[in-house]
């Protein structure tokens, strides 16, 4: 070996540029992986702070508060309903017994008619309408039937004595006028139907019809009689009496 002379063999140029470009590339590559280490962390912490941001700033939820239910109102009591009393009716007229009945409430005519023993024979139906309501403290009328004959006979004349005969010696009952010529009244309250049949103008259905119509306060009150009307009340007035 000569003095003076490197004893190392001389480098290659090429092989020192390889070298180079390796030592550059794994720089490089740390200093990507580096970066990319650095970004990630960057965005992990990013995320970790807006989420703790969100968590302090997010509003408190509303108080949840109980409320007692609601209490319903008292409600009025409704006054009880007044059980309805019974009907008492004055039945009078063309009945079997009339007077006063005991109905129940809601009653009709023809209930009334039915306590009262129901109607008499010759009495005709069709002058009541038995249908209607009655109430208490009602009358109810039955009109007799009226022959024709008696009902437009005027009153009988009285008798005109016989020559030779006073009028004493004569029947005080062959005319209606008799017992008033005597100064006996025919009470129309109490007397019998057959009493009542010696009036003038007055015959059976007339009498039974005064004994159904009564009592009467004055002989006026006769006029309420079916078939009696003024003049036969004007004819009757100096023969009958109330009392």
């Amino acid at each position: 070996m000569s003095p003076g002379l490197d004893p190392r063999p001389a480098r290659n140029p090429d092989d020192l540029n390889s070298r180079r470009a390796a030592r550059d590339a794994s720089a490089g590559a740390a200093l990507r992986s580096m970066g990319l280490g650095f970004l990630l962390g960057f965005l992990l912490c990013a995320i970790l702070s807006g989420a703790l941001m969100w968590l302090l700033r997010r509003p408190a939820p509303p108080a949840i508060v109980l409320h007692p239910p609601p209490t319903p109102q008292p409600t009025p009591t409704p006054p009880p309903t007044p059980t309805p009393g019974p009907l008492y009716v004055f039945v009078s007229g063309g009945v079997r017994n009339p007077g006063l009945v005991k109905l129940p409430p809601g009653a009709r005519v023809g209930d009334a008619l039915a306590r009262a023993g129901g109607l008499l024979p010759d009495a005709d139906p069709a002058l009541v309408n038995q249908a209607e309501l009655v109430f208490d403290g009602a009358q109810i009328h039955v009109p007799l039937p009226q022959p024709q004959a008696e009902a437009g006979a005027d009153p009988p004349a009285p008798a005109q004595p016989q020559p030779g005969v006073s009028g004493e010696g004569q029947p005080a009952a062959a005319s209606g006028q008799g017992n008033g010529q005597t100064g006996a009244l025919v009470n129309v309250n109490t007397a019998s139907a057959e009493e009542l049949a010696t009036l003038p103008g007055i015959g059976p259905s007339k009498a039974a019809a005064i004994i159904a119509g009564r009592p009467y306060s004055s002989v006026e009150d006769l006029e309420r009689v079916p078939g009696i009307g003024p003049s036969t009340v004007e004819t009757l007035t100096p023969l009958v009496s109330t009392k």
